[in-house]
């Protein structure tokens, strides 16, 4: 009779539905999500889950569909510290985007995606990254094959426009927040290795036209490697520790985009774990090459260290970041100091109203992560973050420049170094695994520098956004 009753708990353990496999999370690039999974109709949980796999025929052979659709409201008072247009005005911003994904074996891939920006309501026009009525975000093909080191291991070859996002996006980012977004034309081989993933790239920016099909920058090549390394479980068990190594290269030819010929090569490391309840995120650039007839010597450093309350009321984070990148020494000699920040996400390091961008800078940056809500009906996550930076120009005889790379405010012979400060509140409700609806309110306090070199006005800026993702 144990024989029997062991032979039937067996057989009750064998046949035991498996869990269905969770989705795969979205991602601002759309392309690194796998849905081969859903070949099995009992794993669909998801009311789009007969779009994202249709089979063709074949195993292996099918087409995934997705978008994404945002609805954002800005208001600013006092832009560019009452220097801007935008004076006690508010506009909306609409984008949508379309996706498709056809996997014809598991060594071809065809992608593509189309997106619509619009803008209403702002005043002065729309800025570079607000509109492009109707375009091609993203479209490429993916050749791969499997390599002899070991079961998983793959080396792929990527050709056409498509977006590129690295690390932590301080230098390398699709610049999410924009309503345009960023991507590039080229191509990109990358190697699966295990825990190691190492790509190699050579791209040129697109350019955004409006009303015309975007193009790329014939006068600017960005090319680089980059080598991602998960070392799990390296200070605990757990964590999620990765080291990041790259080498990355900036060409810009004299043409009607660049004005000054130039080529900036950064070597870079980054380092990131989390063993619970801390977490740690550091990354250090060194630039050289030439800048017109200079030098280029420059550099960067980034740290954000926190710790998380697990069994406090609220889970709250504490953290401390810190930025510092490198401003030009002297502007009547030709060599250059001034780091560049290359492709950034900068709105998530310098404050949301992106007056301050990663070149000539100093910022000190302490703040709090609270989580309200989590897993419930109508709030799979509801957080509230506070961050509070003060800035300084790291040289007092280079200007401070913006999110965007260009100057905010010329050095105009001021000796100041205090920019000033900002604090930013931003409520964020991922309502389920499509919805998202976040509310923020930032404001600048102008410091001696600003008020030394022109308008010095308190800049306000509140915004609000709907999106939904499929």
């Amino acid at each position: 009779m144990a024989t029997i009753a062991m032979m039937a708990a067996a057989a009750s353990a064998q046949t035991k539905p498996v869990p269905p496999a969770p989705p795969p999370a979205y991602t601002p690039v759309r392309w690194n999500e796998d849905y081969s999974y859903l070949k099995d109709k009992s794993a669909r949980t998801d009311f789009f889950d007969p779009i994202k796999y249709i089979p063709l025929g074949a195993d292996d052979f099918y087409i995934s569909l997705g978008g994404q659709f945002r609805e954002r409201y800005e208001y600013f008072d006092n832009n560019l510290f009452g220097a801007g247009p935008q004076d006690d005005n508010g506009y909306f911003l609409h984008r949508l985007m379309l996706h498709a994904d056809l996997h014809a074996t598991k060594y071809f891939r065809f992608f593509v995606q189309g997106k619509s920006a619009l803008i209403d309501g702002r005043e002065g026009g729309p800025r570079a990254t607000d509109s492009d009525e109707s375009d091609v975000q993203q479209v490429f093909f993916d050749v791969k094959a499997p390599l002899p080191t070991g079961e998983k291991d793959s080396i792929t070859l990527r050709l056409g426009r498509q977006d590129l996002l690295y690390g932590a996006q301080r230098l390398i980012s699709p610049l999410d927040w924009a309503n345009t977004r960023r991507t590039f034309e080229g191509g990109k081989v990358s190697a699966s290795l295990g825990k190691q993933t190492l790509d190699a790239f050579w791209v040129r920016p697109v350019i955004v036209e409006n009303e015309e099909p975007n193009s790329q920058d014939s006068d600017t090549d960005f090319f680089g490697l980059y080598d991602t390394i998960a070392m799990p479980d390296l200070i605990a068990k757990g964590d999620a520790s990765k080291l990041e190594v790259y080498a990355l290269g900036l060409n810009r030819h004299s043409g009607p985009t660049n004005v000054i010929e130039s080529d900036t090569y950064t070597l870079g490391t980054r380092f990131y774990t989390n063993p619970k309840p801390f977490d740690l995120d550091v990354e250090a650039d060194y630039q050289f090459g030439d800048f017109g007839a200079g030098d280029i010597s420059a550099w960067s450093l980034a740290a954000e260290g926190g710790y998380t309350f697990a069994e406090a009321p609220l889970t709250p984070r504490l953290f401390l970041g810190f930025d510092i990148a490198s401003g030009d020494q002297d502007p009547t000699d030709p060599d250059r100091q001034t780091f560049n920040q290359l492709f950034p996400l900068g709105h998530a390091y310098f404050g949301y109203i992106d007056v301050i961008g990663r070149q000539n800078i100093v910022d000190l940056h302490p703040g709090t992560e609270l989580q309200i809500l989590q897993n419930m009906k109508y709030a799979k996550k509801l957080s509230l973050r506070g961050d509070y930076h003060m800035f300084w120009r790291q040289s007092d005889d280079d200007a401070v420049y913006n999110a965007a790379g260009g100057v905010l405010r010329a050095d105009g012979g001021s000796d100041k170094a205090y920019i000033g400060s900002e604090v930013d509140l931003l409520l964020n409700w991922q309502i389920d695994r499509h919805m998202n609806f976040y509310v923020g309110y930032s404001h600048f306090f102008a410091g001696e520098f600003i008020e030394d070199t022109g308008p010095s006005e308190d800049i306000d800026f509140a915004y609000t956004a709907f999106t939904y993702t499929f």
